[in-house]
């Protein structure tokens, strides 16, 4: 329970009751007037009839937020979720009603009740009735109102701090009826998750937006612990996959608006003096009405031609100040909004290089560029832009208001009962419309997602006559998309028709009375003429608002999205900043458990040790799925481990500084990436002035490309290593990519070398020549490196100084490329299996020992692994 808001509640209730109770006793009690007497609470003298409603308004509240009631009905039971959000939805709108009935009161109050402040016995047709005065009336008014706002603010906090959850036998029995086990060798599984759960506005800013990465991350083994930082992880079970998302869903609408303001910090000073322009050009616009009543006063009433002219010159002097004013506003509130468009998407592509690599192997790149690029123009936008409405409309609603209560303060409280009546609409519109404009966004994105799957695999596509099916899942995910702006649009409009409806109906209101006012001699035509404009600015301005409030949602719904990415932190522990004087390259990985993040009860490797010398070439061989590739990606630390430790020269991994660590352990892996830029800054990537590192001199980066095998068909473009390598590379062979990946690895000049099946993907040609290329490399070239490749050429292996045996995520042999085919096991197994069943690249294998032929030529004899 949060004590803090119960301390603000029952202090706020304090108030209430203390204030009411004095407006509506004192007076009576100081005109004698007995209290019981039925003269005593009538509704236009008295405030007994708010003191009555106060007391019961508390009464209520005090039981619907009673703790003990929550605890009728075993936690977790459908009556209990049911009991609860019956009392939420009581909390939310007693306040409301209650505040409906003080505003009727008050425009009571303003028609029926006489002009005296404080307590006095009235006279006329009235007389004998005690009358406690206006002050003591509005300020019982006043005080319920505002204590009631925060009275709301408190009790919706604590109903939604405690929702009725499942307890720990429940949520092992849902897990067991689902059907999820845990695995034996991660115990304590129930801990982590419950301490991962408790991480609180972390945990809730990371749900709602990737719900089926978090539901994909959630289907396996209950807890999995890092290795050897200490560092833990835990996968809660699919049970709690709409807790998550409600927890969520109130963490991040919570935090929304501070996060976007503490985004709009830096443009303070031109946010400041747009709304100083702001309040100006709202002052001259209330003075506006002001000067048009005089102008008919003078017209008209008491003709004045001179004060007519000189009016009207003041008309138009001030007129004029307002357009300059508002223009200058509009374009500071603009320039802010573009900077804020900057800083959101510079901060949120920030937050998504520094994700894990698990994160986009559950997250689609489409739902992720969406966020960058259409959720952050919405942010950006219509925040600011709506931002600049909200703040005129107020601003000039304001200014307005005071101008009215100087014409006439009755006609003014009639008016005003316009704000709690917009309020009130927007709240129960808004609660409907954020949720709606959140799903509109999500099938947005999940669209675009199928949009981008195509688009970029579009030979595929192309290959295999897909392009009807590709058409029909994308119009499925629109037709969803379509169906909801519907929705949207039906209750947009609703709103709006209420919203138009509710100025007209209070502007013929305030006729009726002003004019009573002006036949009665208590207003000048002139004035109810000024009144009339003040309302219908008035009127403007709140109809500004409403205008804006779907936007602000819409946006708000967007930027929860947007600050679930920024805000969400890794799942991997923190890099370290370790930059040792001396480094080796020994390579250790101790009874290393792993899984990956999409694929949870899946484990790749069980229970996996090895070692790798310094200088040590080792060759990892094996079935397809036996865990080669993971080994690699540990090494890389895209991942890691449930248990166990992968350390490098005798530390974890995770301790070094990782840009040290990038250019100490360089990789090649099956299908290198190139980008859109030259040659020379793709072999420098990564080491470049921005990175922080002094850029490579051209006689490094030729130096690399002369061991990669790569400088020879550079040189032969025009452009030499300024050629542009195009979009992914496009512009090159799958060899020369090879190849220049290679150099990009040996220019950091790598005390590690990791080659990740570097020729699988080549042709014949390509291949040897990219192998000439790799046997230079591990040759070291006279600089001893450790090199740990997965290979499938026969000869690569032949040539490793270790080959090992990786299957069913285990360790299964270890030796020279002899000794294994000596000892008859599965190495030897995987040879004969080659020589038995021959594939296209392997044209004929020669005698090696233990009755193997090896190929006669070795460059074409393969080694699936």
């Amino acid at each position: 329970m949060s004590w803090p808001k119960v301390g603000i509640l029952l202090a706020s209730l304090a108030i209430e009751i203390a204030v009411i109770s004095w407006s509506a006793f004192d007076p009576l009690l100081k005109l004698g007037a007995p209290i019981t007497d039925v003269r005593g609470i009538t509704f236009a003298f008295s405030n007994m009839d708010v003191w009555l409603l106060s007391v019961a308004k508390s009464c209520l509240l005090c039981l619907l937020l009673a703790p003990g009631r929550m605890k009728t009905l075993p936690p977790g039971t459908p009556d209990s979720k049911k009991g609860w959000q019956l009392r939420l939805k009581a909390v939310s709108w007693l306040p409301s009603i209650y505040e409906l009935l003080l505003i009727a009161k008050a425009a009571g109050v303003a028609v029926l009740s006489p002009e005296a402040l404080y307590p006095a016995w009235t006279e006329g047709e009235d007389a004998g009735h005690p009358f406690v005065g206006l002050l003591a009336m509005y300020a019982g008014i006043c005080a319920g109102l505002c204590m009631s706002v925060i009275e709301s603010w408190c009790a919706l906090g604590l109903i939604i701090a405690l929702p009725p959850s499942r307890t720990s036998s429940e949520a092992r029995e849902s897990q067991q009826a689902e059907g999820i086990t845990t695995d034996g060798e991660f115990a304590g599984a129930g801990k982590e998750r419950d301490k991962r759960n408790g991480e609180g506005d972390d945990a809730a800013l990371r749900a709602p937006l990737l719900e089926a990465a978090e539901e994909g991350r959630g289907e396996g083994p209950g807890a999995r612990k890092a290795g050897a930082n200490g560092v833990g992880r835990s996968v809660s079970g699919k049970g709690n996959g709409k807790d998550k998302e409600e927890d969520a869903k109130k963490g991040v609408q919570s935090k929304t608006v501070w996060h976007l303001l503490q985004l709009s910090m830096p443009d303070w000073p031109i946010i400041t003096v747009a709304f100083l322009f702001g309040i100006a050009a709202a002052l001259m616009q209330a003075v506006i009405p002001y000067y048009t009543g005089l102008v008919i006063d003078y017209a008209s009433i008491e003709p004045d031609r001179q004060q007519f002219k000189a009016t009207i010159l003041k008309l138009v002097y001030v007129a004029a100040a307002c357009g300059v004013l508002s223009g200058g506003r509009g374009g500071l509130f603009t320039v802010a909004m573009s900077k804020l468009n900057v800083r959101i998407r510079k901060t949120l592509f920030a937050a998504l290089v520094k994700m894990e690599v698990a994160f986009f192997d559950v997250s689609k790149t489409g739902e992720i560029t969406s966020r960058l690029s259409a959720d952050t123009s919405t942010v950006s936008d219509q925040v600011c832009l709506n931002l600049n409405v909200l703040l005129r409309a107020a601003t000039q609603a304001a200014m307005v208001l005071g101008f009215m209560f100087a014409a006439s303060w009755r006609l003014t409280v009639i008016t005003f009962i316009l704000v709690p009546c917009v309020m009130f609409i927007s709240k129960v519109y808004g609660r409907y419309f954020a949720s709606l404009a959140k799903n509109v966004q999500s099938e947005l994105a999940a669209a675009n997602s199928v949009a981008d799957e195509v688009i970029s695999s579009m030979t595929t596509v192309k290959a295999h006559a897909a392009q009807d099916s590709a058409n029909a899942a994308y119009a499925n995910k629109l037709e969803r998309f379509f169906s909801l702006l519907i929705k949207e649009a039906i209750v947009y409009a609703l709103y709006m028709c209420i919203n138009t409806f509710l100025p007209a109906f209070v502007a013929a209101v305030v006729l009726l009375y002003g004019g009573t006012l002006v036949l009665a001699h208590a207003m000048s035509p002139g004035a109810l003429v000024s009144f009339m404009l003040y309302q219908q600015s008035l009127s403007s301005a709140f109809q500004m608002m409403g205008d804006v409030f779907s936007a602000l949602t819409a946006a708000v719904g967007a930027a929860d999205k947007v600050l679930e990415l920024i805000h969400r932190k890794p799942d991997i522990p923190p890099e370290g900043t370790l930059v040792p004087a001396s480094f080796e390259g020994r390579i250790d990985l101790r009874d290393v458990h792993f899984s990956y993040p999409a694929r949870p009860d899946s484990l790749v490797l069980k229970g996996l040790s090895m070692s790798v010398a310094p200088g040590e070439v080792v060759a990892l061989v094996g079935s397809s799925g036996g865990g080669k590739s993971s080994i690699v990606k540990l090494l890389e630390r895209y991942y890691v481990p449930q248990m166990g430790e992968v350390l490098m020269d005798g530390r974890d991994i995770g301790v070094y500084d990782p840009k040290w660590l990038k250019r100490k352990v360089a990789l090649v892996s099956q299908e290198p990436v190139l980008y859109a830029r030259s040659i020379r800054r793709n072999i420098i990537y990564g080491l470049e002035p921005e990175d922080g590192v002094e850029p490579p001199s051209q006689a490094e980066i030729e130096s690399a490309a002369r061991q990669a095998n790569a400088h020879d068909f550079i040189t032969s473009f025009p452009d030499g290593y300024d050629t542009d390598c195009g979009e992914k590379g496009v512009s090159l062979s799958g060899g020369q990519k090879q190849r220049i990946a290679i150099a990009r690895a040996l220019v950091r000049n790598p005390q590690v070398l990791l080659l990740d099946e570097a020729t699988s993907a080549l042709d014949a040609d390509s291949e040897a020549v990219v192998q000439e290329a790799l046997d230079s490399v591990m040759g070291g070239n006279g600089v001893p490196r450790t090199v740990i490749l997965i290979a499938h050429r026969l000869s690569t292996v032949q040539n490793a100084d270790r080959v090992v045996v990786v299957g069913n995520g285990r360790v299964q042999e270890s030796g020279s490329h002899q000794e294994l085919l000596d000892g008859g096991g599965v190495y030897a197994s995987l040879v004969r299996r080659q020589i038995t069943h021959k594939t296209p690249s392997v044209t004929s294998l020669a005698a090696g020992s233990a009755g193997a032929s090896i190929s006669a030529h070795p460059s074409r004899a393969s080694l699936r692994g």
